[in-house]
Order: C-alpha cells, then structure tokens, then sequence
C-alpha cells in the first residue's frame, strides 16, 4: 500500500513539474504570451518535449563524466604493477585522485542542476496543491519527488556509471560494491546541497525580496562569486587530472608519511571516500590503522551526509509552505521621498543591470562574457605558453585571443536584446526612445567586452612576462568592438525593423535560425578578414608597425559602424522625418563603398571555401591537378558572386532601388538584352579594338614589346608568372571581373549616383570607386612575395589606368542603356587584351607614361569619342527620369 502511494506521489509530482517549466517559459516570452500559449494549445506534448530533452542532454553529460576516474586509475594500476613507487605514495596520490573526481560529481550537479532547482524552490508551483486533500507530510514527499523528477535519470546515470565502468575495467566485485556505495552517498551528499543552494539562490533571485540598491549589489556579488567558484574550481581540477605524471613524480621524492594518510583520510568530505576507494584497489597490503581511520572517516561522511540530508527537506518543506505570518502593524513616520532626475542612459543602463541579477539565466549573460576567454585560453595554453618571440607565435597568440572574442557578441546580444522581451522589462509600453535605450546596452556590452579584455591581458601578461600582450590589448580592443557593433546593428536590422524606426525588440521571427547564421557568417567572415590583414602586416612589416596599422583599420572599422548606429537611431527632433532602411541609397557614395568591401569579402569566403574543399584531399594527389583547382576557384568565385549581386543586393541591401522581383532588378540595372543587341555587341569589340591598338603603339614605342600566343592558348602552368601562367584559363576566370564588377559598378553604382549627383558627377565617382576596389589587389601581391616598392608602383598606376577606364566604360553603359558592351570590352581587354600588354619597360618614368596615358587616358578618350558617335541618341538623363 505504501509503495504504491509513492508511486502516486511520483505521477502527481509530474505536474508541478511541467508546470513550473511552462511558468519559465511564459516569463521569458514578455509580450508574446499569447503566441507561446497558442503553441501550447496546438502541440500537447512541447512542455513534456522541452523537459524529456534537458534531462536526456544532463544524462549523457552525467553519464561520460566517470571517464576522468578511468584514467587516473589505469595510470596507477600500471604503476603498482612496475613496482616503482612505495604504497604509501601509491594510496595518497590515487586516493587524491579519486577525492578530485567526486568533487566533479558535486559541481557538475551544482552546474547543471542550480536553474532548474531554484525556480523549483520558489514554491510556485506547489501552491494550487494546498487546496488538495493532502497532508503536511504527503506535500512533503509530493514537493521531493518534483525536484527529484526533474533529475531521477542523471542522478540515477550519476550513482551507476562510476560503479559499473569501474566492474567494466576491472572486474572485480569488491571494487564495485565500495565505489557503488561511496557514489550513492556522495550523489546523495549533492543533491542535497544543491536543494539547500537552490533555495538560497531562489530567495535571492525572489522578485519580491531584495528591491533595494544594496540587495541588488549582494545579488550580483553572489552570483559573481558562485559563478567564479565553480568554473575556477572545475578548470582546476581538470587541470590536476591530466597531471597524474607530475603528482607522482612530486611525491616519490618526498613521500608522504602514513601518519599523512591516516589524517586526511579522516576528512569526512572528499578524501573519505577517496582514500575508500583506492584502499579497495589494493585490498591486500592496506594497513590497518589506514583502513580503520578510513571507515571512521566515511562513516562521518554519511552521518554529514543524512544531516545535509535532513536540512533539505526542511528547505523543501519550506519550499511548499504557504502559511502566512501574521506582523505586529507597527505605526511609522512618514518618509519624504526625494524624485532625483537621471539621464535615460544612465536608467536603461540601471534597468539592464538589475533586470540580469534577478534569474541566473539572465546573469550568465555577463558572467560568460568576461570569464569565459579567460577559462577558453587557460584551456588552450600548450599553444600559447609556447615561444612567442618568433612571428609564428605571435600570430598564433594573436588569432587565438581575436578568435575567442567571436563568441562574445552572440552572448552579449542575444541576451541584453531579450531583456526587452522578458517579463523582467517594463518598458515596452512606455515612450521610450530607441536611441538611447540600445546606446545603453552598448555602452554596457563594450564595458564587458573590454573588462574580458583586460582581465584576460592582464592574466597572459603574467604567464608569459612579456610587454607584448599590452600591445595585442590596445589592437584587439576597437576590433572586439566592432565584432559587438556588428552583431547587434544586424539583429536589430534582420529583427526590429520597422517602417519608421528600428526597436531593439524582435519584431520580424520570421526565418529565425537562418537570420541567426547570416549574422554569425558575417562575423566569422569579418574575423578571417581581420586575420588575413594582420597575418600578412606582421609577416611582412613587423610588429610595430602591424599594430599601428591595424589599430587604425579597427578604428576606422568601429566609427564606421558607429555612423551607422547614428544613421539607424537618429535624435529625437530628426525622428518625425525619419523612415528606415535606405541608408546606403540616400548615401550613395557610401552605398558604393560598402558594395566594394562586401564584393571583395564574398571573393574572400570563395577562396577560404576552396581550401577547406581540398583540405580533404590533401594526400589523395588531387593538388597535383592545375586545371581542377582553377576550375574549383572559378566556379565558388563565380557562385558567390553570383549569390551577392543577384539575391543579396536587390533582395537584402535593396539596391540600386526597392525593387521586388528579379525582372525589376534586371531592367533597373540594363542587365536584360537590350534592342539593338548587334550593334551593342559591336560597340564592345570596337572599344576593345580601339584599346589594343592604342597600348600596341605604346608598348612598341615606349619599351620591348613581345608577341607571344601562348599567353592565350598555352596550357595553365602554376610556374608561369601572374596571367602568363594562366593560358587558355584566362578565356574562362576573366568572366569574373567582366561580368560581376560590371554589374556591380556600372550597373548598380550609377544608377544609385544617378538619383542625387548629374550624370558627369555619377560617372566620376563610379570610376573612382571602381579605382578604389583595385586597392585590395595588394592582398594578393603581398602573398605571393612582390617586393612592397613593386607592389606600391603597381597598385598604385592600376588604380589610376582601372579609374580612367572606369569613366569610359561608365559613359558606354549610360549611352546604350546595357550592360553587354562594358561587359564585353572589360572581358576582352581582362583576357585577349593581356597579349598587348606584355611589354617590358626599364624606365620607370616610361612605365608610368605607358601605363597612364596609352592604357587608360589615350584609350579612354577614343572610346567615349567612337561611343559618342556610334550611339547617335543623346539621352544621358534617362536615369534621372526613370528614377
């Protein structure tokens, strides 16, 4: 009869359960109750879902953790059958060894166990069973069994899977009975801690306990010294488990007494029941005061143990007690209240701060920030402890501390950005000014990202006494920065936009996860950027002048995204005319940077894409095919130029125009054939007929011109310098710039001028930045080790010549109104045009004078010349009218 009772007190406990897990939920929704509830209506089982996964997941963690204990006993089994250390050396390293691991146990249930048991504790859900025919006790056993569901199977995983991997390893039945019992108890001895924890933390966390400043402070500072206790504790004895080598060769020298042992194996907590289970490995050669001291100890660990035990229940009786305290009315003094006035930054910023001390959900979202580098680098200190006076140290130091500031921003932006959707904020209905609400957070969010820095500086700085990681600081800092900035402006374009403001609130959920890995590639991308600059700045110029130069770019990276922040949130008195999005369409000039930037990131995450394809293939002889890998680089070059300029441009940055099909974007862009499409065609291989035989009569008057056909038909060569070694492939890679950057700068970048500027000024500018874009060539000069003065001479004349035919190949697209004849004369002088340019000139002067006049003014003005007469309609303001 008893026993079926119990088990109805476990089916009964089962609603509590679910019920506080459905509280949880409601709470983190805010404002969209409603929607959470009506997923409740339509799927039955997504309380029983949400709860059957987090214990699945807690079991599989509980489960794989006995493993640690495997290692150090297998160590010491070989070790007792070489016969190289005494026993006494032997039984205390082994029985501190087995005390490391069951001090795991206790802070993986503290871990993992802490959420879920202090919401339990609040008591919440056990109030509606009062008005049950229940008694005190029955509610008693009621409220157990709720706590104990939530982790019957990773405690029940927990106590089984030491005891049975230890009969699994060594087969042998008294060394699974002592590790079963000592593993019960100890499970028992942290599950009760954990009730007894998780009722402290419960009534800290209370929404109607602790209101004032001070009670806010106390609430952080526990929460801080928890969170640092438990992940510094952990990364210690994780530490001390991969150094078994090192505690034996410590003690063999000064072996430790068995007065040592017999001590410690009387405290009750720990080394107890360590030194039980190593004294059951070598059951024949313990001493016998050792084993005695050691009963003596355990027992006291059990009697510890029940007395814990017992203050638990009382926690949970506590727990679902709903009896009210009657208080003497005591008559006060009235209080005058003074109203003190603050800046809204500094009450968002207050706000934000007591809204994440008021669950541990919302407190891991500052703690993680600023400790989880810190614990991430600690972890990984083989390759950063090592020589770091040499470049390759450097870098790899350097790409280490950048690459762990990547997973800050997710953290920090999810979770000050949800504060607005929990029931924790109360401003949603408020007139509150999105300027300064999300100003705020960013002001909150740098200060713990830079605080991270500088405590994670400070640390390396003293393991590896040197200067050097102060410099790394001041350059990672506005880099770090611009990862947050990053993060947040695009979930807050992808998630708050409305028509005319931005909120920090999710607004559009719509394609969520796919949002989520747009925003997260972006960032990845930006950091390989970030790492490919400075890779080659230090690999090339030194450390000195790397960090100055990267200093810069992160700083005018982070103003960059700080003008967009101002362009996204304006003032208040700007906010009546203010309509979103359109920003790099207003900003056309800015419009056409951005393009540039994204157009040669998206080549980036080509080139990044075709090395992790043949990583693979490394030692299959497939690198030793030429062809295949220019093929490979051509068609993800190609592909992702393609995704960019034909989804991500008309659909994502909304450029040149609003536009809503694809159609639309064509014909905005003259993408589509135009009539007459022959004379369009000739127009193209006339300009380019025009082009060849001017640079002919320049590389044969100024220097040593050298006709040689293989440049175009000969097989591609990985030996042949720069095109020269490219042949027929350059028929087929030159589609790339022919095609793409006509789009994009012709196609997308006039138009967009087009709208604010004269159709001369468009055309100027357009050049200009298409010059620009040539800039970015230096990357590839640099990796394949031009001398710096070679690459300045030859960057620097290309952006001049590709500005100057920029402008005529401008004028040909305004003329014809298409895309084909630039298209064409771009892919003709990219391919066939490199035959007339093998020229070899010593004079420098004569090489600039090559390069300038006959490449790009000579040809330049023939061309808008032969255009301006072959295209016989004068009609250059069609695109002012269009648009």
């Amino acid at each position: 009869m008893e026993e079926e009772k119990q088990k109805s007190f476990y089916a009964l406990a089962k609603y509590p359960t679910y019920e506080i897990l459905m509280e949880a939920s409601l709470a983190s929704s805010g404002a969209h109750q409603a929607r959470l509830i009506e997923k409740f209506k339509k799927n039955k089982k997504y309380i029983r879902n949400q709860f059957l996964s987090m214990k699945i997941v807690f079991s599989i963690l509980f489960t794989v953790l006995p493993v640690f204990s495997l290692i150090p006993y297998m160590q010491i089994a070989d070790y007792i059958r070489q016969g190289v250390f005494t026993l006494n050396t032997i039984i205390f390293v082994s029985s501190f060894l087995f005390g490391i691991y069951l001090g795991m146990m206790l802070l993986y249930v503290l871990m993992f166990g802490m959420i879920s048991t202090s919401s339990f504790m609040s008591g919440n859900a056990f109030q509606w069973l009062q008005t049950l025919p229940f008694s005190k006790r029955d509610l008693k056993k009621i409220g157990f069994m709720t706590l104990f569901r939530n982790l019957d199977l990773p405690m029940i995983l927990l106590t089984l899977s030491f005891p049975l991997f230890m009969l699994f390893v060594t087969l042998n039945i008294l060394i699974f009975l002592v590790t079963l019992l000592v593993s019960f108890v100890n499970v028992v001895f942290s599950f009760s801690f954990l009730v007894i924890i998780g009722e402290k933390l419960s009534f800290l966390f209370s929404e109607s306990k602790g209101k004032s400043k001070k009670a806010n402070v106390v609430r952080m500072l526990t929460m801080l010294g928890y969170f640092i206790i438990i992940f510094s504790t952990s990364f210690i004895i994780q530490g001390a488990m991969g150094a078994i080598d090192t505690f034996f060769v410590i003690f063999a020298t000064s072996e430790p007494s068995i007065t040592v042992n017999i001590f410690l194996s009387l405290i009750p907590i720990l080394f107890a029941p360590g030194y039980l289970i190593s004294l059951s490995t070598v059951p024949n050669q313990v001493p016998p005061a050792l084993l005695f001291s050691t009963l003596i100890g355990f027992a006291l660990f059990i009697l510890l143990t029940w007395g814990i035990f017992r203050k638990a229940r009382g926690a949970l009786r506590n727990a679902i007690s709903t009896e009210i305290k009657t208080e003497k009315v005591v008559e006060r003094k009235p209080i005058q209240v003074k109203v003190k006035a603050i800046t809204p930054i500094k009450a968002f910023l207050r706000k934000d701060l007591i809204s994440t001390t008021r669950d541990i959900q919302s407190f891991m979202f500052i703690f993680f920030p600023i400790f989880y580098p810190l614990i991430m680098v600690l972890t990984l200190q083989g390759p950063i402890l090592g020589e770091i006076t040499s470049i390759e140290g450097i870098l790899i130091l350097w790409s280490i501390i950048l690459g762990v500031y990547l997973i800050i921003p997710p953290m920090l932006v999810a979770g000050f950005l949800n504060l607005e959707e929990s029931g924790a904020s109360t401003v949603a209905s408020l007139p509150v000014v999105p300027r300064e609400q999300v100003k705020a957070k960013i002001i909150l969010m740098m200060s713990i990202q830079g605080l991270s820095l500088v405590i994670l500086s400070i640390v390396l700085t003293f393991l590896l006494n040197s200067f050097l990681v102060i410099l790394l600081l001041l350059l990672t800092l506005p880099i770090a920065w611009t990862f947050i900035l990053l993060m947040l402006e695009m979930k807050i374009t992808l998630f708050g936009k409305m028509k005319y403001k931005y909120i920090a609130e999710e607004l559009n959920k719509e394609h969520k996860i796919a949002k989520w890995i747009l925003m997260i590639v972006s960032e990845a991308a930006l950091y390989l950027i970030f790492l490919l600059i400075g890779s080659i700045l230090i690999s090339f110029f030194g450390m000195t002048i790397a960090i100055i130069i990267l200093s810069i770019i992160g700083i005018i990276a982070l103003s960059s995204l700080i003008y967009i922040f101002t362009k996204m949130f304006p003032k208040v008195e700007k906010m009546s005319k203010y309509e979103t999005g359109g920003l790099l369409r207003n900003k056309p000039i800015l419009g056409g940077v951005v393009l540039t930037v994204l157009y040669i990131i998206f080549l980036f995450l080509a080139g990044i894409t075709v090395s992790l394809t043949l990583l693979p293939f490394m030692n299959m002889g497939i690198l030793d095919n030429y062809v295949l890998i220019l093929f490979l680089e051509f068609f993800f070059q190609f592909g992702f130029l393609a995704i960019f300029l034909l989804m991500i441009v008309p659909k994502g940055l909304k450029l040149p125009e609003l536009t809503y099909s694809f159609k639309d974007y064509t014909e905005k862009i003259h993408l589509r054939p135009s009539k007459p499409i022959i004379r369009n065609i000739l127009i193209g291989v006339g300009a380019f007929i025009i082009f060849s035989l001017v640079v002919l009569i320049g590389a044969m008057s100024l220097g040593h011109y050298v006709f040689d056909p293989r440049i175009l038909i000969g097989n591609p060569n990985p030996i042949g310098a720069g095109f020269g070694g490219l042949g027929w492939f350059l028929f087929i890679i030159m589609l790339i710039p022919g095609i793409w950057e006509e789009i994009a700068y012709r196609g997308v970048i006039i138009p967009m001028l087009a709208k604010k500027y004269r159709i001369r000024t468009s055309l100027i500018i357009s050049s200009i930045i298409f010059g620009f874009a040539h800039t970015f060539n230096i990357i590839s000069y640099i990796l394949i080790g031009v001398d710096p003065l070679n690459i300045l001479f030859s960057v620097g004349f290309q952006v001049i010549y590709a500005t100057i035919l920029g402008f005529a190949f401008g004028y040909m697209y305004i003329k014809t109104k298409s895309l084909l004849p630039s298209i064409i004369l771009h892919f003709l002088i990219n391919s066939v045009g490199q035959l007339f340019l093998n020229t070899f000139i010593d004079d420098i002067f004569l090489a600039g004078v090559f390069l300038i006049g006959f490449v790009g003014v000579i040809p330049a003005i023939l061309i808008v010349i032969f255009v301006k007469f072959a295209v016989k309609t004068e009609n250059e303001n069609y695109l002012i009218a269009r648009a």
